[in-house]
C-alpha cells in the first residue's frame, strides 16, 4: 500500500524540461513602461519601451513560481511635454538612480497554466525599487501565449512618497501622490 501512494505521489510531481522554469527576455520595442498622474490643470501618462528583464516560470505550471526581474530606464520616460518630461527626470533624478527596477519573487493565478486566446489573471509579487527606494509591491496583471511568447500586462497604485519622492509642485499646484503604474510586456524564450 505505502509503495502505492508512493508512486502516485511520484505521478504528481513535475518532472524533466516540461516541469521545470523556463528563462524569458523582455522584447525590446514591444515592451513598455507606463504611469498616470494626476494634476490639477490636467492630468497626464507617461511611457517608455527602454524596458530590459529576464523571468524564469514554466507557462505550463504556473503554480512553480515566478523569479527574475524587469527594468525601465527613467530618463527615456516620456509625457508628450519636453518641460514635464525634464521636470520627471529632475523627480527622479534619472541621473544618480538610472533605472526602475521590479524583482518579481511569487505569483498566484486563475489557473494553472497560459494558453493562447485565454487571459489568465495573475497577482505577481515582489520588490519595486524607485530611486535607490525599495517597497514591496503586488501587480494585478493578465497573461496568455501568444505562439512562443507570453504577453502579460499589469498595474498597480502606488505613491510617490512611499519611495521618498515629493509630489513635483507648478504654478503652485502639486501632482497627485498617487500614481497607476503599468507595463505591457512580451517575453521571449531566452537562447
Amino acid at each position: 500500500m505505502l509503495l502505492a501512494i508512493l508512486l502516485f505521489v511520484l505521478l504528481l510531481v513535475p518532472t524533466g524540461a516540461d516541469g521545470e522554469p523556463k528563462s524569458y527576455t523582455v522584447v525590446a520595442g514591444k515592451s513598455r513602461v507606463t504611469f498616470d498622474a494626476t494634476y490639477p490643470l490636467g492630468d497626464f501618462s507617461g511611457a517608455t519601451e527602454a524596458v530590459t528583464g529576464q523571468l524564469r516560470l514554466d507557462p505550463a505550471n504556473i503554480p512553480l513560481g515566478v523569479a527574475g526581474s524587469v527594468s525601465a530606464d527613467p530618463s527615456r520616460l516620456k509625457t508628450g511635454n519636453d518641460g514635464r518630461d525634464s521636470d520627471l527626470r529632475k523627480t527622479l533624478e534619472t541621473d544618480r538612480y538610472g533605472e526602475i527596477r521590479f524583482s518579481a519573487d511569487a505569483v498566484t493565478s486563475s489557473f494553472p497554466s497560459l494558453a493562447e486566446h485565454t487571459d489568465v489573471i495573475l497577482r505577481i509579487s515582489g520588490v519595486l525599487r524607485i530611486r535607490g527606494v525599495e517597497r514591496r509591491t503586488t501587480w494585478t496583471a493578465r497573461a496568455r501565449l501568444e505562439g512562443k511568447m507570453i504577453w502579460v500586462r499589469g498595474e498597480t497604485d502606488l505613491k510617490l512618497t512611499d519611495f521618498g519622492i515629493t509630489p513635483p509642485k507648478r504654478f503652485f499646484l502639486a501632482v497627485g501622490d498617487g500614481v497607476r503604474a503599468g507595463f505591457d510586456l512580451r517575453l521571449a524564450p531566452a537562447e
